[in-house]
């Protein structure tokens, strides 16, 4: 009679979890509230001082580069989001498209 051999037990199906490129932040939904267009700038340290840091990083860009965005026209948080993001353009070109946008928890 033939020798039986073991059989190996099947294998369960595994939701396998979405792998995260190293280089995506997952950031969580902002509060409501917390982003007002019209606040004034200077009552968000936070922001004006990132458009502070982009301000002297625009400083050592060739004049061509440069986005013509006038500093003292910055006076609200839409006024610093529309130069944070024309910052961000020329900084970063190869950003293109954002990622799909996760919730948070990974869901």
């Amino acid at each position: 009679m033939p020798k039986k051999t073991a059989r190996k037990p099947a294998k369960a199906a595994v939701k396998k979890k979405p792998v995260l490129n190293a280089n995506v932040v997952v950031v969580p939904r902002p509060a409501r509230g917390s982003y007002n267009p019209n606040r004034p700038l200077a009552k968000n340290t936070l922001l004006l001082n990132q458009v502070r840091h982009f301000q002297e990083a625009e400083k050592k860009l060739p004049v061509k580069q440069r986005t013509g965005h006038d500093p003292k026209k910055i006076r609200t948080e839409r006024h610093a989001a529309e130069y944070i993001k024309k910052m961000t353009v020329l900084l970063h070109p190869q950003g293109g498209e954002a990622p799909s946008v996760l919730k948070a928890g990974g869901r």
